[in-house]
């Protein structure tokens, strides 16, 4: 099963590329596409360490509604800013005349739906690691079941999660071609913070099957529907916000 995960990533990416490179006309040196892919899959398994201070977050409250909201926006603003953190140590450790692109809106929204793709990919292949070997889990606070199988179902959520991380990725990177257009900082925190809404959104449908494990036969196959719907929702949203932030350029 880790060959088709690896599989389902590269039909992932390579056709993200092919888009990009062939229809969105974005064009940027090869060794930084590596680069960038590289930094958004090591900036996941970097950013999960926080799962020690989410553990302690769950220690003060176990409640639903408590994990809805404050686990589950924690969660989001970590991840979210371990995305626009992995586009800005490439720039700026390695080609820091990448910075004056990113006021072309269609440069730095591939630029970070790109590297979001790789940090979905690099959360597929982590937590298949996990599973596979849950005795590393503690190191990042996280606890596995021994003799986890991962099948397909695994795969087939993982498909959609990926592509949902690269929508988030797509949404700061409106906002922050919007920061280095204008100079407001609070372009970027607000399409950050629909980044995270979004995040939140997609991660707490799933939070019903821990707490409420009757409705686990009923939900699975909502969920198959939910991971269709929300991922069409994710790519609505995206060309809604990117149509939006041309007309507002337009205006200026």
């Amino acid at each position: 099963m880790f060959f088709v995960m690896v599989l389902v990533d590269i039909i992932i990416i390579f056709s993200f590329l092919f888009i990009a490179l062939r229809k969105g006309d974005i064009h940027i040196k090869n060794r930084m596409w590596v680069y960038l892919f590289i930094s958004g899959f090591l900036f996941q398994i970097v950013f999960l360490l926080r799962k020690h201070w989410e553990v302690y977050l769950l220690s003060l409250n176990t409640s639903l509604w408590y994990v809805l909201t404050v686990v589950q926006a924690d969660n989001a603003f970590w991840e979210e800013l371990a995305k626009l953190l992995a586009v800005l140590t490439v720039v700026y450790f390695l080609d820091k005349n990448m910075m004056v692109q990113f006021k072309d809106l269609k440069y730095s929204t591939a630029i970070f739906t790109y590297t979001g793709l790789a940090y979905g990919i690099g959360e597929a292949m982590s937590l298949m690691f996990l599973l596979y070997n849950p005795q590393y889990g503690r190191v990042f606070g996280m606890q596995f079941p021994v003799g986890t199988f991962v099948g397909f179902v695994y795969v087939f959520e993982r498909f959609f999660a990926i592509q949902m991380h690269g929508i988030m990725g797509g949404i700061i990177g409106i906002g922050f071609s919007r920061y280095v257009f204008n100079k407001r900082f609070a372009s970027l925190l607000i399409y950050f913070v629909v980044a995270m809404l979004y995040h939140m959104f997609i991660d707490n449908f799933a939070m019903f099957f821990q707490y409420y494990p009757v409705l686990r036969s009923v939900l699975i196959y909502a969920y198959v529907v939910f991971l269709l719907s929300s991922t069409l929702l994710g790519y609505v949203l995206l060309y809604f916000l990117y149509k939006n932030a041309i007309k507002v350029e337009r205006r200026v």
